[in-house]
């Protein structure tokens, strides 16, 4: 998988936040994604949305997933959750400080940094294909951030067999 672009922005009347970047690595050939935020308040309930698409070029974009409104403190802190969250909250860890639980205290800077993905933890799979993620993260009715994170799906060239595909 290669991230394309991430991007996020804040809709904070509150001012729940104190801190929000997002974008990808300089690296040119394996980007990863970062983010960083800090709450100016602590955050004792949030609720996430959550929605991945598959474009296509003919006919509809087909949607992998789309969660709304899940309470984000049982989110973290499930350990029944969809597989498919579960293997990316998981892999998520070994790059993040993001806690499994609430409340968020104020101050407290926390980040996703050079996020790669690692398809050998992923099911069996052989597609190509781009992958477009949008999430929000909800505090008080407000999306106090909203983020997209685009990236590619693409099969390993092999360099063993003449550039056979793995």
């Amino acid at each position: 998988m290669i991230f394309t672009n991430c991007t996020c922005y804040s809709e904070d009347p509150e001012q729940v936040m104190s801190h929000l970047k997002c974008g990808l690595s300089k690296s040119v050939k394996r980007p990863s994604f970062n983010i960083e935020l800090r709450f100016s308040q602590p955050v004792a309930k949030f609720f996430v949305n959550m929605r991945i698409v598959l474009p296509r070029r003919f006919g509809d974009d087909f949607t992998l997933f789309n969660l709304s409104g899940i309470d984000g403190c049982s989110l973290l802190s499930n350990k029944n959750q969809i597989a498919f969250i579960q293997l990316g909250r998981k892999h998520m860890d070994k790059f993040s400080n993001v806690p499994k639980r609430c409340p968020w205290p104020k101050d407290t800077p926390y980040y996703v940094r050079g996020f790669r993905s690692d398809m050998s933890t992923m099911p069996a799979f052989n597609f190509e294909s781009d992958m477009n993620l949008w999430f929000d993260f909800v505090v008080n009715q407000h999306k106090v951030i909203r983020g997209f994170i685009q990236s590619r799906v693409q099969r390993r060239k092999s360099h063993k067999n003449n550039g056979a595909e793995e």
